[in-house]
């Protein structure tokens, strides 16, 4: 009886194992495509002197588990025109780059909109920043499915206001104000995005221009 019962203990552990692995193959391999899809953003900004304009603007977070593709606001170099959802050309000419790379990746992706923390002087007039960050993440969703995203692939579209600040300890920060583009890895795909900051496993490349 205690052969058998170490027997069946140790299929037990042999099919734990085995689920483990697949696990974790599952993971290198979608790690390995987040990698390769971080360089392919990568490389142009460096060679193309229009991208190095936004460069500063794109920040990157890659982790295990998914890849964060943020377009995010500098002081004086906005993304969308002031208090609307209105692109200006190098965003879009940024989101167009970005649904290039993407494009060929099977991960569903999640779209948020994101505000500072400043109110608007009269929020019923222009809408207030729950509006203004839903907006502006409904035009990246058109912007990503024009430039080749088939929208079945567009898992959620939301807005967060100031909620989840870049930079928590400036909540008025222009930083603050930026599109989340996150590719989720395929196994998790079903169960939502929590938030729009890397994790564990980080690799962040945030860019203060061409290296």
């Amino acid at each position: 009886e205690d052969e058998l019962d170490t027997g069946a203990s140790g299929a037990e552990t042999e099919g734990k194992a085995t689920e483990e692995e697949v696990q974790q193959a599952l993971e290198d391999r979608e790690e390995e495509r987040f990698r390769m899809a971080e360089e392919e953003l990568n490389q142009p900004i460096q060679e193309n002197p229009d991208l190095q304009a936004v460069a500063e603007n794109l920040v990157i977070d890659r982790t295990a588990e998914r890849l964060c593709i943020q377009i995010v606001d500098q002081e004086g170099k906005p993304m969308f025109s002031s208090g609307s959802a209105q692109m200006l050309d190098r965003t879009r000419t940024l989101m167009t780059k970005v649904a290039q790379v993407i494009q060929s990746l099977p991960n569903k992706i999640s779209i948020s909109g994101h505000t500072d923390s400043v109110k608007f002087r009269d929020s019923r007039a222009r809408g207030g920043n729950w509006e203004l960050s839903t907006r502006r993440a409904l035009s990246s969703r058109r912007a990503l499915v024009e430039g080749g995203i088939p929208s079945a692939r567009i898992a959620n579209v939301v807005g967060k206001a100031a909620t989840d600040p870049l930079v928590p300890e400036e909540p008025a920060s222009a930083r603050n104000r930026r599109i989340s583009i996150v590719l989720l890895l395929e196994a998790a795909a079903g169960q939502g995005v929590s938030n729009s900051k890397a994790s564990s496993k980080t690799f962040k490349r945030d860019w203060k221009g061409p290296r």
